[in-house]
């Protein structure tokens, strides 16, 4: 019998979706905070701010791996705190694991020295596109860094880890982008619903660059803010926005370049496969168009790569955490820890897909999948009919509405043509991308669409998690993507790929949802609601045109979506 004195038990190991064990501890309890301007290669000075890990306010002195993001949100605070912390990502939290932090700013933003065109896209440019990379290479050659470079953020600071990737820098190692986009102009203008005024390009938050300027922290050692001050100044001729730039293959009125599509990491994805650069994917059910760069990315890139589909809104980890319990920190942790570190903790052998089911048991909320879309998902054609939905079709019949140009986010409901299903007899699980047929008639020579799906209770009361499709009707051309568009309609958006309507005559229109993953239960209904402006991109016309959808015959309208055997 072996010596229990002697013996000593290794800790439990676990690492799966949302649970890691046993792998890597906790050796710190601190952090260190520096900053200093870093010369990239045009001499332009970006302001970093880099945290290093204490235990017991000793700064470590081994060689460790870096994490950093850039930004254009201000680099030291978000949420009155610091951005490494609250920021979506908070990879400050991994610093305890052994781990340096670090946060840029963009140039021409805050506290960096430049010019900036384009605000929170403005890394994109021919003059920044390289910074991404020198600050990559900077932080993998200084003498506290193991020369393995890892990225995080969400939103702009997941687009600017795409950037960075289409820049292939040899010391990054892994990204972990987070709600960002994968081709801008269906991000930034769905189903072509381009503006009077054309799409806008500043097209995430931010205040006036005078406003944003006077939140810019200086550097250390600046104390009485002349360098401020200095990149302050350079800021002056900012380009907020790439001004009229309607269609995908538009040269944007104030960057003479085709932003759309330099912009899209699609355009650059040769460079993106030989980078060989691992990446872990991430959105949540409940945003808006920033659903499709996920799935398209990891669908398109032959990087190692993972994706994760959560619940809740754009990148509010926070509360999918405290619903539900999944904290995609360890995520980010087990994801690093492989590329970074070499630990072999399985993250790369499980499945590749992790996403969240509403309305699932508690137990079954979070699935696994080798691929996505789902291999076994069954598209189901419900058609349309008037106020129903169907799977047996129906008789020729048709709607008229007249334009109702005061459609909001509030009132879509009782505003739009309703098409409900009878309540459902089992429980349906609907996961991956919904599709639209649509057979449509206007008095003008164009309309916009705007289609939501919902659950609908037997109170009347219903639950909408951003199942929205849209499509502006002179752009409902199909052509092949030049991607992997998993199969849903492709819209070139172009300015030839316009074809107006003729007044009083049906076209079909094709178009996809975003992307769910829902358990509709037994007694509940599944509802189609149609409105045919948006608040925001809709010209108003005097007197508002009729549309005519049709529906049943030759002109059947049908819903087809991705239903899950259980």
């Amino acid at each position: 019998m072996a010596n229990s004195a002697a013996y000593s038990a290794s800790p439990p190991r676990l690492s799966s979706p949302g649970q890691y064990e046993g792998y890597s501890a906790a050796r710190y309890d601190g952090h260190h905070l520096t900053s200093q301007y870093v010369a990239v290669r045009d001499g332009t000075r970006l302001a970093v701010d880099i945290f290093r890990p204490t235990a017991n306010g000793v700064v470590a002195t081994d060689k460790l791996p870096v994490l950093w993001m850039h930004t254009p949100y201000e680099r030291r605070t978000t949420r009155d705190g610091l951005t490494a912390a609250n920021y979506p990502g908070k990879a400050l939290e991994l610093l305890p694991y052994g781990y340096i932090v670090a946060v840029v700013d963009f140039r021409g933003l805050y506290a960096s020295f430049g010019h900036n065109a384009g605000f929170n896209r403005g890394e994109w440019q021919d003059a920044a596109k390289m910074d991404a990379y020198d600050i990559t290479e900077w932080l993998a050659a200084q003498p506290w860094s193991s020369g393995k470079i890892g990225m995080w953020g969400c939103s702009a600071t997941g687009g600017s880890q795409m950037q960075a990737l289409t820049t292939a820098p040899p010391s990054l190692r892994a990204i972990f982008p987070m709600s960002c986009e994968w081709d801008v102009y269906p991000f930034a203008s769905a189903g072509g619903m381009s503006p009077p005024s054309g799409v806008p390009t500043q097209i995430m938050r931010g205040g006036s660059r005078v406003e944003r300027d006077k939140s810019a922290v200086p550097v250390d050692g600046d104390d009485n803010r002349a360098l401020l001050d200095a990149a302050i100044a350079e800021h002056a001729n900012n380009l907020e926005t790439a001004g009229y730039t309607p269609f995908r293959d538009s040269r944007a009125e104030y960057f003479d370049n085709q932003w759309w599509l330099k912009s899209s990491p699609h355009t650059y994805l040769e460079t993106i496969n030989r980078s060989g650069i691992a990446l872990y994917v991430t959105a949540n059910w409940d945003e808006g168009t920033t659903k499709y760069g996920a799935p398209f990315t990891f669908n398109n890139v032959t990087n190692p790569r993972k994706l994760i589909f959560g619940p809740a809104t754009h990148c509010d980890w926070t509360t999918v955490k405290k619903e539900t319990g999944f904290d995609i920190v360890v995520e980010e942790r087990r994801f690093f820890d492989h590329w970074l570190k070499g630990i072999d903790n399985g993250v790369m052998r499980e499945a590749a897909v992790t996403y969240y089911t509403y309305n699932e048991a508690p137990e079954r909320q979070w699935k696994t999948s080798g691929s996505w879309p789902l291999r076994n998902e069954r598209r189901t054609d419900f058609y349309l009919q008037p106020d129903a939905l169907s799977q047996k079709p129906a008789a020729a019949a048709k709607q008229e509405r007249v334009v109702d140009y005061g459609v909001t986010a509030n009132n879509f409901w009782e505003k739009g043509l309703q098409f409900v299903t009878e309540p459902l007899a089992t429980d349906v699980e609907v996961t991956g991308h919904p599709t639209l047929t649509l057979w449509l008639a206007s008095s003008m020579t164009d309309a916009d669409i705007v289609v939501r799906m919902d659950d609908v209770s037997p109170d009347g009361s219903a639950k909408y998690y951003n199942v929205e499709g849209k499509l502006r009707a002179s752009l409902r051309k199909i052509e092949k993507p030049p991607y992997d568009n998993l199969g849903l309609p492709w819209h070139p958006y172009t300015a030839a790929s316009v074809s107006p309507l003729t007044p009083g005559e049906p076209v079909r229109m094709e178009l996809d949802l975003y992307p769910i993953s829902y358990l509709f239960k037994a007694g509940q209904r599944i509802r189609l609601t149609i409105n045919f402006a948006d608040e925001r991109a809709t010209p108003r016309i005097v007197p508002a045109p009729r549309v005519t959808v049709f529906t049943g015959a030759e002109h059947a309208s049908v819903l087809s979506l991705p239903i899950i055997p259980r």
